[in-house]
């Protein structure tokens, strides 16, 4: 699977956000870094199909997506988690994962429901003691990894996920940073984050996102041996500790 991102340009009202955008997200962890306003939301949303780009195109193994709106992109087998898990707060737990293999039934998929299942407890385990609880009830350590299983559940060919360490504790963060490790193996996931000092060890191409443009692109260890990327993402003598096999479930 390859998600191509040609020239792409999208925005607001009139407004550029993104600005001739170009990258490759194949198997393993494609990550986006850049601040808060640099349009790393804006790339994920005109992907999903929730924004419509101004120019350039989008093409999921050669089918393009950038007309296709949300629910269309979602049938190509795209899954989204978006920035500050967006869960039916008043559904449980389970029925929110439904929700997913729903639409992967709608994609014609095949779903084995409790296969579904242990294939989501093998990467959350600590997901089966709060099925019965409701969304809304849970800490956002909690309820970011019922909106990254609720993906899974929709059996994707690719994987959106929009800053999901935003707000979580730093041991909550290693650990789910472990999990989307794990995710990784088998399938491609855009990742986007202000996080570089945990992410980039992760990363098999890293971009950095500047006022809406790419201003540099390739493998980690280009970012780790980039002086003005460590200054200004990494903090002066901060070392990177790599991720291997995700650690234990962190409680919260």
């Amino acid at each position: 699977m390859l998600l191509e991102v040609s020239d792409l340009s999208a925005g607001y009202l009139g407004s550029s956000v993104l600005e001739h955008v170009s990258l490759r997200v194949e198997r393993g962890i494609t990550l986006v870094l850049g601040p808060n306003g640099a349009g790393k939301s804006t790339l994920i949303r005109s992907v999903a199909g929730t924004l419509r780009p101004v120019a350039g195109s989008l093409r999921l193994d050669g089918v393009p997506l950038e007309t296709l709106r949300a629910h269309q992109v979602a049938l190509q087998g795209v899954a989204t988690s978006p920035e500050r898990a967006r869960l039916f707060t008043d559904l449980k737990v389970v029925d929110n994962l439904r929700l997913g293999a729903d639409l992967a039934r709608r994609r014609g998929e095949a779903v084995d429901w409790e296969k579904t299942l242990a294939t989501i407890f093998r990467i959350f385990p600590g997901l089966p003691p709060i099925l019965s609880q409701r969304a809304g009830q849970l800490s956002g350590g909690q309820q970011q990894a019922v909106a990254i299983a609720r993906a899974l559940a929709a059996q994707p060919r690719l994987l959106l996920l929009d800053e999901p360490t935003t707000g979580l504790h730093p041991v909550l963060v290693r650990d789910l940073l472990g999990r989307i490790q794990e995710i990784a193996k088998d399938l491609p996931v855009l990742l986007t984050e202000q996080n570089a000092l945990q992410t980039i060890p992760l990363a098999r191409e890293v971009h950095l996102l500047e006022a809406g443009r790419i201003v540099l692109s390739g493998p980690p260890e280009r970012f780790l041996a980039d002086d003005r990327v460590r200054r200004a993402y990494l903090g002066e003598g901060a070392e990177p500790p790599p991720l291997t096999e995700p650690p234990p479930a962190a409680e919260g």
